[in-house]
Parts: C-alpha cells; structure tokens; sequence
C-alpha cells in the first residue's frame, strides 16, 4: 500500500473551502484517495451555509485568503456554532502571528501552501482517527508539496 494509500476516512465527511480552483483540484485528488466525502465551498458565507445545513461534517480544510467573509471570520462563525468540528487552516499567509490568528478564531490546526501532502494527510488523520492513534508516516525522498 502505497503511503498515500493507508488514510481511509471512509463514512467521514470533509468541507474543502478553497476559492483557488488548482488547490480544490489538487486537494480533490488527494482526498480522493481516503475514500471520505467531499464538499465545497468557494468563499466564508458559502462554507458557513453549508456547515448549517449539514451536521455530519467530520472536519473542515479552510482557505484564509477568501472573498468577502474570509476564512478566519468563516471559522469563528462554524467554531460558535459547533466546537466539535475540526478546522485546518490552510493558507499561503505565513507572516509571523498568522498560525496564532488562526488558531485563536477558532482552528485547531494551521498547515501552510504550498502544501506538504503527508503532512496534510497526517494532520487531518488525529482529527479524523479519534478512535485509533494517529498514523505514523516515515518520510521518503518522494515530493509531495503542490500550491
């Protein structure tokens, strides 16, 4: 089983709020592989909405940079409403105090762009695998940054 291959989310739900359409493709094709259902939300009101409207949401991969509601004001907004879900913020924003910023709206974890894959997947796994230890993954001399 190939290391991208051993996360199985499968029955899980995951809200990608990316306005970039090459990130939400390549976030796509990753997530793809974990077998969990994906949703999408291109700005913050749209992310909100559908948070609303659906309460089987298992985590929530947030863009920062967003039109009109950015994704820091989005997560304070879903993070008020239900503590429980996991946000990852996941932004190209690396100046100093961005992580705290993030973390203090309401994210439990910041992953900057462009993004590691395994680092992402590995991250994402303690949030989705409460029930089983994290997955421990040994890097390799494989690439797998993309923006």
């Amino acid at each position: 089983m190939g290391e991208l291959e051993q996360f199985d989310w499968e029955g899980k739900q995951i809200l990608i709020v990316e306005d970039d359409k090459p990130s939400t493709i390549l976030l796509t094709l990753l997530l793809n592989k974990t077998k969990a259902k994906l949703l999408y939300a291109t700005n913050g009101l749209q992310a909100i909405e559908i948070f609303k409207q659906n309460n089987k949401i298992d985590l929530i991969l947030m863009d920062i940079k967003l039109e009109g509601i950015n994704g820091l004001e989005a997560a304070r907004i879903i993070h008020n409403q239900n503590p429980n879900v996991p946000i990852i913020a996941q932004t190209a924003c690396v100046m100093h105090g961005d992580k705290e910023h993030c973390l203090m709206a309401g994210c439990v974890d910041y992953i900057s762009k462009p993004i590691d894959a395994i680092l992402l997947l590995t991250t994402m796994d303690k949030y989705l695998s409460k029930e089983s230890s994290p997955k421990k993954i040994e890097p390799t001399t494989k690439n797998h940054t993309f923006n």
